[in-house]
């Protein structure tokens, strides 16, 4: 299904850059995301639910969708027409991947072994921006006491580890090694 999600996403996100409307789509789109994240049950029950026809889901999406975008409120409409309504985060987190590829952008998750100052948070965000040679990153940052000292970041798939914890493993692998 992810696919398919993807396809519903590419297809929403070349008619906004088309339209030049992708930065409303994606206010829309995050909007949307956020006010149904505890909702999606309910939402994803329709799909499996016979007695509700292909009307009663659009008319759903008219009532609930009202005054968005209109190729979010169009693409919405098609995905509750074939009983797609549990694909939506999929199609927001795949339609999120374009926006973001198409500014420069990405998400990290930092982790340090103790709070990090502001001013240290921006260090390392201007640090991998131009090591990965972004426009920008959104970064969120946490602490996680295990990593003991240094410091730990995931962009995407990609973890950098300056972690004490990650050098001592690497010790002990080395160590293992020659033993």
């Amino acid at each position: 299904m992810a696919n398919v999600a993807r396809k519903y996403a590419q297809a929403l996100f070349e008619v906004s850059i088309k339209h030049n409307v992708v930065e409303e789509v994606y206010q829309d789109f995050t909007e949307i995301y956020t006010a149904l994240e505890d909702k999606m049950n309910y939402f994803k029950q329709i799909d499996h639910e016979p007695k509700v026809t292909i009307n009663d889901r659009r008319k759903l999406v008219d009532r609930v969708f009202k005054g968005i975008n209109p190729f979010l409120f169009n693409t919405l409409k098609v995905v509750a027409g074939h009983r797609n309504f549990r694909l939506i985060d999929e199609i927001y987190e795949s339609f999120k991947d374009h926006y973001y590829q198409h500014h420069g952008l990405a998400e990290a998750h930092l982790e340090s072994a103790q709070p990090l100052s502001d001013d240290e948070i921006i260090q390392v965000k201007e640090a991998l921006i131009n090591r990965i040679g972004l426009n920008d990153l959104i970064l969120h940052a946490d602490v996680n006491e295990s990593l003991i000292g240094g410091i730990r970041v995931k962009i995407g798939t990609k973890v950098y580890d300056g972690s004490i914890q990650n050098d001592l493993n690497q010790l002990v692998r080395n160590f293992n090694r020659a033993h």
